[in-house]
């Protein structure tokens, strides 16, 4: 049985555009001249523009094409699934990924035919060319803005405001001092410098002695990390042309233009947005420039909390191979719990030690996790997988449940009981239109074998829905037996294995590891 998706969309409800019921007619009639035995399963988005993906019906289609329930989509037109060329390209490398099959019916493209294949492989080059263009297009526009050192917009930085102002006739914003927010940020930049703290340790710091920012919000280690490394502050002489060159910035001006009477400028320093997290690019990237603010850091003391946050490096990789939980243990209160390893000289012993980050970067009154010895949780841990191995049955107590196979759900029978009744009924309809063919009579039998049409798609899902519940168990009942298999060799392997295998087993098999002070909440 061939399960195909038909998707229908109309941008408006009044436009002059086929309707979504013209589009599913058309594709029931495709599939009946193409397939012999399937089951066609309605999509429809009305009112809807194609500019973008955010349709509800096209969001139901990409989860039931992710959880492996349909082979086929058909639709009328490409730009009905989409009129964004790298959407459609990311739509039909979804399809590939899942094995499934495309059909356009206007453009007669199929993906089960060569041809079919060879048109949505062009769609993925535009689509690439696309990407590329407007990449292109941004480097561009970057560097150009950089030798001008104008504003590229957004929030102003701590210690600034915006300001509208006429340059050679034009309108444009500069930055200019905002004096609470200046007193602030030196508060902070003068406290890093000369309190020898950590980021973790200022954040406390401020937080302990109701530091805030200027909208009322306590500090976060991250904001105080942005704050200080934001070239923006620093002055724009010579020294400061030296060193962002040393670190392999791209200097949009010459060296003479760093004459000290502006602020530095960066440009293509960060990447993300509104739906992507912030991140940093490696200063290769970075467009340094002279803005038109004036600089609240002198280059000396920009570099000098720079050198600071050099001299705080640590060597990442672990010296002590500690806490097999390590990456994978949770606080009750939400937070990653870490390791500690520490040395008492004074009586030659070491201390190794769980403890909870939100506590330790806030303090007792947001968490009062206690510091929790590494040989608790581990030798927990190590127990319960012993108990699962001498009896298997235990794992049901520990294996995590999909909801969606404990949902409830009707009995196949019923299902196809439904299904050939409405058949049934629509076949009777069907001879009755026949024989009342001009009648009155004729309008209200298609209105109802329409509807009675509706409910048997509806039926026939609620039927698809149930053969993924029964593949769902059945693949959960295979998953629990590799579960098993894993436990064991976790087991048998404690004594021989080193920490990073048992770590790494233990992070394949753990979906949960919870820990609320007493004792060890585990899903795997």
């Amino acid at each position: 049985m061939i399960r195909i998706a038909s998707y229908a969309r109309k941008s408006v409800y009044s436009d002059k555009s086929d309707s979504t019921q013209v589009q599913y007619n058309i594709g029931l009639e495709y599939c009946q001249s193409h397939y012999e035995d399937f089951e066609i399963y309605r999509y429809e988005d009305e009112g809807f523009t194609g500019a973008n993906v955010d349709r509800p019906a096209f969001s139901h289609l990409l989860n039931d094409i992710k959880d492996n329930k349909l082979d086929v989509v058909v639709c009328y037109k490409i730009d009905r699934i989409s009129r964004n060329v790298s959407d459609f390209s990311n739509f039909f490398n979804l399809l590939t990924e899942h094995n499934m099959e495309f059909v356009s019916i206007k453009e007669q493209i199929d993906t089960s035919t060569p041809l079919g294949r060879a048109m949505m492989y062009i769609c993925s080059v535009f689509a690439q060319m696309e990407r590329e263009t407007t990449a292109e297009r941004v480097r561009d526009g970057m560097s150009d803005l950089a030798k001008t050192g104008k504003w590229a917009g957004g929030r102003a930085p701590l210690g600034y405001s915006r300001e509208r102002v006429q340059i050679n006739g034009k309108s444009h914003t500069i930055l200019t001092e905002d004096s609470k927010g200046v007193q602030l940020l030196n508060l902070i930049s003068d406290t890093f410098l000369d309190g020898s703290y950590s980021l973790n340790g200022l954040e406390r710091y401020f937080r302990e002695r109701s530091i805030t920012t200027l909208q009322g919000s306590y500090f976060s280690s991250t904001q105080i990390y942005n704050i200080l490394r934001n070239p923006i502050y620093c002055c724009a002489d010579q020294a400061a042309y030296d060193y962002f060159s040393g670190l392999g910035c791209n200097m949009a001006v010459d060296r003479d233009k760093f004459d000290a009477k502006n602020g530095i400028m960066s440009y293509g320093r960060t990447t993300g947005g509104k739906r992507k997290k912030h991140t940093v690019n490696p200063p290769e990237k970075w467009i340094i420039s002279v803005g038109l603010h004036k600089p609240l850091w002198s280059s000396d003391k920009y570099i000098a909390i720079q050198s600071r946050f050099g001299s705080n490096k640590i060597d990442k990789s672990r010296k002590h191979k500690i806490g097999i939980l390590k990456g994978i243990v949770k606080c009750s209160c939400g937070w990653s719990m870490r390791v500690q390893h520490k040395v008492d000289k004074t009586y030659n012993k070491t201390y190794d030690n769980y403890f909870c980050q939100q506590r330790n970067r806030k303090g007792i009154e947001y968490c009062d996790r206690k510091f929790t010895p590494v040989s608790v949780l581990d030798n927990a841990v190590i127990e319960i997988l012993k108990q699962i191995k001498l009896d298997k049955s235990i794992i049901d107590d520990y294996v995590y449940q999909d909801q969606s196979i404990a949902l409830s759900c009707r009995s196949r029978s019923d299902v196809l009981s439904d299904i050939g009744r409405i058949e049934n009924k629509i076949a009777n309809l069907t001879n009755a239109l026949g024989t009342s063919t001009g009648s009155t009579a004729t309008k209200y039998i298609i209105n109802e074998i329409e509807s009675l049409d509706r409910e048997l798609s509806g039926l026939k899902y609620e039927l698809m829905e149930i053969s993924n519940v029964e593949r769902k168990r059945s693949k959960s009942q295979h998953d629990k037996e590799l579960k098993y298999k894993l436990v064991c060799d976790i087991v048998d392997n404690l004594e021989t294995a080193d920490y990073d295998e048992i770590n790494g087993l233990i992070k394949e098999l753990f979906k949960e590891c919870i820990y609320d002070g007493h004792s060890l909440h585990i899903k795997i």
